[in-house]
C-alpha cells in the first residue's frame, strides 16, 4: 500500500463551497424528520430554526422511505426547483438495524468494476438491495428534469450509503455529486482510490474536529485483518461544537489516508459527530 499523503492545503474554502456544504448539511439533517420520510408531495421541513436555508427553497418530496431492510434505511428523495436539484438524503444511525449494519465491517470484494477493491459488507449489501428500490425513481426524475443536477447526501451511516450510491450509480453522462458528513470509511486503499477517482470535482467528504466515526474502522484491533482507508479530498471543520462555521474553519486535506486532518486526531468527541455546520438532528423528537 502506498505511503499516506501528508500534503495539507491550508486555505479558506471559497464562500460558495461553504454555502453548498451548509445547504446539504441541512438536507442530511432533514432526513431525521418523520414528516419528510412519511410524506409525499410535501415540502422538506425541519424543526423551527434548524434548516433555515433549506426551508426557504421550493422543494417537493417525491418519495420517503423508512426502515428499508437490510440496514433499516431511512430518508427521502426530493426535487429542489430553486436550485434545480434532485436530492437523495439518508438518515444516520438511529436504530438497531442501522447499528447492526455498521458492525458488519468484514470486507467483501467488488467484482467487475474495481479490481482489488474490498468494501464494508454491511454498507455494500444494504445499498445493493436499496438501489433496486430507489434508482427507478431517480432515473424517472432525471428524465423528467434533464437539466437538474443529482445529489446524494447523508450523515454518518447515511453518508456511507450516499457514497456507495454515487460512485456505483454515477456515470460520465449522468454524474452524481456527493456531500457526506461524518461518513465512516468504506473499504481498503484500492477502494478509496476508486471513490476518489470517481468523485473528482463533485465529491465533498466533510469531517469535524476529532469526530471518531470517520476514522473508526482504521482503528480496529489488529486481530481483524481488514484494512480501511479514507478518501480524498477531505473538508475538515476545525471549529468547535454549537458555533457557526466560517470559511477559515474549513481546511482542505488532499491525499488518501492523510493524517493532517481528522484521521490524525485521537479524541472521541461524539458531540463533534452530531454538529456539522449545524445540528445534524433536524428534528429532535424523531
Amino acid at each position: 500500500m502506498p505511503a499516506a499523503d501528508t500534503h495539507l492545503e491550508r486555505r479558506d474554502v471559497p464562500p460558495e463551497i461553504l454555502t453548498q456544504l451548509t445547504l446539504f448539511s441541512e438536507y442530511s439533517a432533514a432526513a431525521t424528520c418523520a414528516a419528510n420520510f412519511n410524506s409525499q408531495g410535501s415540502k422538506v421541513v425541519c424543526d423551527p430554526g434548524v434548516c433555515q436555508v433549506l426551508e426557504g427553497l421550493d422543494t417537493t418530496i417525491i418519495t420517503g422511505f423508512m426502515g428499508h431492510n437490510p440496514g433499516n434505511i431511512t430518508g427521502f428523495l426530493a426535487v429542489d426547483k430553486t436550485n434545480e436539484l434532485i436530492v437523495l438524503s439518508f438518515r444516520g444511525s438511529r436504530t438497531y438495524g442501522n447499528w447492526v449494519t455498521d458492525s458488519e465491517f468484514q470486507q467483501v470484494p467488488i467484482y467487475g468494476i474495481c479490481p482489488g477493491c474490498y468494501v464494508h459488507h454491511g454498507y455494500y449489501y444494504a445499498w445493493g438491495n436499496f438501489s433496486q428500490y430507489i434508482m427507478p425513481s431517480i432515473n424517472q426524475l432525471a428524465a423528467q428534469y434533464p437539466h437538474y443536477s443529482i445529489i446524494f447526501t447523508g450523515h454518518s451511516f447515511g453518508g456511507a450509503l450516499a457514497t456507495l450510491g454515487a460512485v456505483l450509480e454515477g456515470t460520465a453522462n449522468r454524474p452524481i455529486s456527493l456531500y457526506t458528513f461524518g461518513c465512516p470509511q468504506l473499504g481498503n486503499y484500492s477502494f478509496a482510490q476508486f471513490i476518489t477517482g470517481n468523485t473528482v470535482g463533485n465529491g465533498y467528504r466533510v469531517t469535524h474536529s476529532d469526530d471518531p466515526v470517520p476514522r473508526a474502522f482504521s482503528e480496529l484491533p489488529k486481530i481483524y485483518h481488514w484494512q480501511y482507508s479514507t478518501t480524498s479530498p477531505e473538508f475538515w471543520i476545525t471549529s468547535g461544537n454549537d458555533v457557526p462555521v466560517i470559511t477559515p474553519d474549513i481546511q482542505v486535506i488532499w491525499g488518501i489516508d492523510n493524517k493532517a486532518g481528522n484521521l490524525g486526531t485521537t479524541g472521541l468527541d461524539l458531540a463533534a459527530h452530531n454538529w456539522y455546520i449545524g445540528n445534524m438532528s433536524g428534528c429532535s423528537t424523531n
